[in-house]
């Protein structure tokens, strides 16, 4: 039980990076500077954070189906 809520903390957390992710202008480099943060994003994160998600999504599934069918 304890398991599937840390998942679905991690899953939550990737998804939410996704999003602030997939909403910023990158430039003809595939790279945003944050100023605020000096922070440079790589466009290529994006896709690392959705794949976690994707995966973390499933793993939670999984453990939520087997928590279920106890």
């Amino acid at each position: 039980m304890i398991i599937s809520i840390i998942m679905v903390l991690i899953t939550s957390f990737c998804i939410y990076g996704y999003i602030q992710r997939a909403n910023l202008d990158y430039n003809t480099e595939g790279r945003y500077f944050s100023i605020e943060e000096g922070v440079v994003y790589k466009e290529q994160t994006k896709e690392w954070y959705g794949g976690i998600a994707v995966l973390g999504l499933i793993a939670t599934g999984i453990l939520t189906y087997k928590i279920m069918k106890k």
